[in-house]
């Protein structure tokens, strides 16, 4: 196992206590996180504001993120776009379902597909980057209704019409809202021939450092092919998930 630099680990330790902050935090705040003295956390602050990852408010003395965090965020979306970054994760899956994968965000009241693997033999249906499908109606789409900040659920819910794609179709809305705390509770949706018949889906949260969820991550295809494994492959659907969302900066702990 590689040896760690004990002060670079708590300066980058620093920088996600910040990132994380909805506000500017004082150095006791800080300290808190530590089980070190608050002089070695100032010496770690301020090598850091010297070095412009942290800006420390003349005023009020407390600390956030400094422009050079700023500069290296742009340089990274230059570098690297979301679903290239996350592309590890969908080929996994891919591999060890053998079914469609998909990352997907919401858009309105659907859902818009960002990147897709797709098996190289017994593929069902041909899905591209850029399908959209109701988001009411599919995994992907209800993981992130389910998840949605509360006013953003609740408008999404006033606009929905519910459409009856299926004999399967969710379309009360007491259902509907009792079936989106169930996902929450269980960090995964299924949608078992809600949106096409003979099709199953399913789709975990992608959570980002926040702790807000922008995307979501699924497999789809034939009832016949899922059913049978459902099981196993929700597992691997909800491991990918964590993956992306520890990648994208979400801690568990």
């Amino acid at each position: 196992m590689a040896q760690l630099i004990q002060s670079l680990e708590r300066g980058l330790r620093i920088l996600e206590i910040l990132g994380k902050s909805d506000k500017p935090l004082s150095l006791g705040e800080i300290a808190q996180f530590f089980d070190i003295d608050k002089s070695s956390i100032f010496r770690l602050l301020s090598t850091l504001t010297q070095n412009n990852f942290v800006y420390q408010d003349a005023e009020t003395k407390k600390y956030m993120l400094g422009f050079k965090i700023m500069e290296l965020s742009g340089a990274f979306g230059e570098q690297t776009k979301i679903e290239t970054f996350l592309r590890p994760a969908l080929k996994s899956v891919c591999d060890k379902t053998r079914q469609n994968t998909h990352l997907a965000i919401l858009h309105g009241q659907e859902v818009v597909f960002i990147a897709v693997e797709q098996p190289r033999n017994g593929i069902s249906m041909h899905i591209s980057v850029g399908t959209r499908e109701p988001a009411h109606a599919t995994a992907l789409g209800k993981v992130l209704i389910a998840f949605a900040q509360k006013n953003e659920q609740e408008l999404l819910l006033q606009g929905i019409s519910f459409t009856h794609y299926t004999p399967h179709t969710i379309v009360d809305g007491d259902e509907y809202r009792n079936h989106l705390t169930s996902i929450i509770q269980n960090k995964y949706a299924v949608d078992d021939e809600e949106y096409r018949l003979g099709v199953v889906c399913i789709a975990a949260p992608v959570f980002n450092h926040r702790g807000e969820v922008e995307y979501s991550i699924g497999i789809s295809g034939p009832k016949d092919q899922i059913s049978p494994h459902i099981a196993d492959y929700i597992t691997v659907v909800q491991d990918a998930g964590a993956e992306c969302s520890r990648l994208l900066g979400m801690s568990f702990r």
